[in-house]
């Protein structure tokens, strides 16, 4: 280097200087800090005869020239983008000599990079002093002229008296600066906290967005990326990115680590925090990838959740360098942790909801199942209800027995009291199914309008008088039996909803979208004749295939005559205890009347007529009175009548001995052995009216 051989300004003159850039800088308030330097660079600048005077941040050990903090030019700057770097040349001989002075480029030939450097930004003579303070943090002062200049020999000591005054004045600034800055990040870890624990499930996802927003933006960074994994694993569940600048492109979040950034990738499965102030600190393999994004600077903090949910919280700068202090640091990892936490309460919150959901779902079906059952459990018939020996009867008991240990759809087949019910239910009870509920639904007793609901529920405002969601008989019968009985009576636009039932096992409850899957097995009942229903439209052939795969066909009483004393004498003991009557005897004349008549409430008649005698018998035997049909019921029908004309001029005759009362103690349905809704719903059929006489 050419040594410097003439003197600027006199002592009086620089001490001047001195003293005036000291006071400026001492008495500036911290919000004037920034104005005082630029103003005291500026006094520098005129003192020297300079062109330029640059306050920056060092440069890397690859010779970049970190940004500068403070630039004072008496000319325009020229644009330095384009300028190759000083070189690492350059970053070894300040480090070992603390500056650098030249008169002219051609003093600069021991270091050609920086030669080239200063030629293409204009500078052709200059001082570089470095500035330490023993510590990780440096400073450079320079200053610089467009044309030649022999430089006075005290030039760099008094350069660097009065950098130091600007150095340390600039460490004062950034302190200031850290300290707001940790206030800052502070604030907002406190205010992240006060959100989350108040934040519903719903807006969780919500309040981190906005909480890495808040401290990307406090920390001065350009991206803030949050990383979290579940207890016991390394893989990221959680991945969520925040970017300041106007770019959407993920960086660090939504991208395979392994194959974008191998070595970040590895960095973080280390667990332990690590910064990288420059990109010098990038490892050469990896510079290309963070070259190609343009990260300079980042640091990433671990954390740790109360059950074990872990990860980092990041930090990085794009295109420009930052350092991130240790007590940043700390909040950081203290906001990971706040973070996690809130992701634990919301997972525990769900699963609890979904928990309670489960349970009230079990709960609703549990209470509609008992419903169901207690209000049949008043109809439940013992095995001993199976009373009979005739052959027409046994025989469909055995088919009953061969078909009960499979899973096949039994369509039951006969008149109203066969004891289709009885025959029903103890399939279901030789089952594999019998340890789950046997669910009956009598499909003529339901209105037309409300069936599709009974069998298979409804939502909540499905329509008008849902209150609440309900579930249906089918859903209740998972992984049991469903009867329906008087199947014949399902309307013909619900049946293609029952096929798709029994092929798929699956359908959706009324003002529901969700399919719902089911395991049941299906017995139904009837005692129409299906085949003529089919001919009609008014039932599917292929609902009836599907239900019919093994038919068992219900003798009527009037053609089992041989099991009538049987179960005479079995509903006299049945009934015995419950009215407190004891019968020793019936009379020969009750017994022949009883099996000739011709019964066309069946079995479920005949028990009702034996309670009626009891009640009426005065002794120890049973008698039959008068109010037993005459015999002229109690013969077959006439040859030319058809069994529905003798079924509607008994239950006519019925209704006039019960003056047309037709429920409740002494009706016809008590009488004739039927239900009510039965009832009702073969007087339609059969076209009985009641005559004007007896309506109100």
């Amino acid at each position: 280097m050419q040594k410097p051989v003439n003197r600027i300004r006199g002592t009086e003159s620089f001490a001047a200087l001195a003293h005036e850039v000291a006071t400026r800088l001492v008495h500036a308030q911290a919000e004037k800090l920034d104005e005082a330097l630029q103003e005291c660079l500026a006094m520098v600048g005129e003192y020297f005869d300079a062109s330029a005077v640059a306050l920056g941040a060092g440069m890397t050990t690859a010779g970049a020239i970190l940004p500068g903090l403070h630039l004072w030019s008496a000319e325009p700057a020229r644009h330095y983008i384009d300028a190759v770097q000083p070189g690492p040349e350059l970053y070894a001989y300040v480090h070992r000599n603390g500056s650098i002075i030249w008169n002219c480029l051609e003093d600069l030939e021991s270091l050609p990079q920086f030669q080239r450097h200063c030629r293409q930004v204009g500078i052709a003579a200059g001082i570089f002093w470095l500035y330490r303070d023993f510590g990780s943090h440096s400073q450079h002062l320079s200053i610089g002229k467009v044309h030649p200049k022999v430089w006075a020999d005290d030039a760099v000591e008094q350069f660097g008296a009065v950098g130091e005054v600007l150095a340390s004045a600039y460490y004062r600034r950034q302190a200031e600066l850290e300290a707001e800055r940790l206030r800052g990040i502070e604030r907002v870890v406190s205010d992240v906290a006060s959100s989350l624990v108040n934040a519903c499930s719903e807006r969780v996802s919500t309040e981190i967005d906005k909480a890495l927003c808040q401290i990307g933006e406090s920390t001065g960074a350009d991206l803030c990326t949050f990383k979290c994994s579940d207890s016991g694993t390394a893989k990221t569940a959680i991945d969520i990115e925040w970017r300041g600048d106007s770019a959407n492109e993920p960086l660090f979040c939504g991208v395979n680590l392994a194959n974008d950034h191998p070595w970040l990738a590895s960095r973080l499965l280390e667990g332990k925090r690590f910064s990288i102030a420059n990109p010098d600190d990038i490892p050469e393999a990896a510079k290309a990838g963070f070259e190609r994004i343009g990260v300079k600077s980042m640091t990433w903090t671990p954390f740790e959740a109360a059950h074990g949910r872990h990860g980092y919280l990041g930090l990085s700068t794009i295109k420009r360098t930052e350092q991130w202090s240790d007590d940043i640091v700390r909040q950081l990892n203290l906001a990971g942790t706040i973070l996690a936490n809130a992701i634990d309460r919301r997972s525990l919150d769900l699963a609890l909801r979904q928990a309670f959901d489960e349970m009230r779902d079990l709960k609703d079906k549990i209470s509609a199942e008992n419903s169901v059952l207690r209000q049949e459990f008043d109809e439940l018939p013992s095995d001993d209800s199976l009373v009979g020996r005739t052959h027409a009867f046994r025989t469909a008991v055995f088919q009953s027995d061969q078909v009960a240990a499979t899973d096949s759809t039994v369509l039951l087949l006969g008149e109203t009291g066969t004891g289709k019910g009885i025959l029903a239910r103890r399939i279901h009870e030789q089952s594999g199914r019998s340890d789950r509920p046997l669910i009956t639904v009598n499909c003529a007793a339901l209105p037309p309008t409300l069936i599709e609901s009974e069998l298979f529920g409804h939502e909540k405002g499905a329509f008008t008088g849902a209150i609440n969601r309900k579930i249906g008989r089918f859903e209740l019968a998972d992984g049991g039996t469903i009867f329906l009985d008087e199947v014949g009576d399902l309307p013909i636009d619900l049946q293609a909803k029952m096929l798709r039932v029994l092929q798929d096992q699956e359908f959706e409850r009324v003002g529901s979208s969700t399919t719902q899957t089911v395991d049941v097995r299906v017995i139904s009942a009837t005692n129409r004749d299906l085949d003529q229903l089919i001919e009609q439209g008014d039932f599917r052939a292929d609902l009836y295939y599907r239900l019919g795969v093994f038919p068992i066909r219900v003798p009527p009483l009037r053609e089992r005559r041989g099991d009538i004393p049987l179960l005479v004498w079995f509903f006299v003991s049945e009934l015995e205890h419950r009215l407190g009557r004891t019968i020793e005897t019936v009379s020969s004349r009750a017994m022949d009347a009883l099996t000739s008549y011709n019964w066309p409430g069946n079995v479920r008649e005949l028990r009702n007529i034996i309670e009626r005698a009891m009640i009426l018998s005065p002794g120890t035997t049973l008698e039959l009175g008068n109010w037993f049909p005459d015999s002229s019921s109690r013969c077959q029908a006439p040859m030319g009548e058809t069994i529905e004309e003798v079924e509607r001029q008994h239950i006519e005759k019925i209704l006039d001995e019960c003056d047309w009362k037709i429920r409740g103690e002494g009706g016809a349905a008590e009488h004739l052995g039927l239900k009510r809704t039965t009832l009702q719903s073969r007087m339609k059929k059969l076209g009985i009216v009641r005559p004007i006489a007896y309506k109100s």
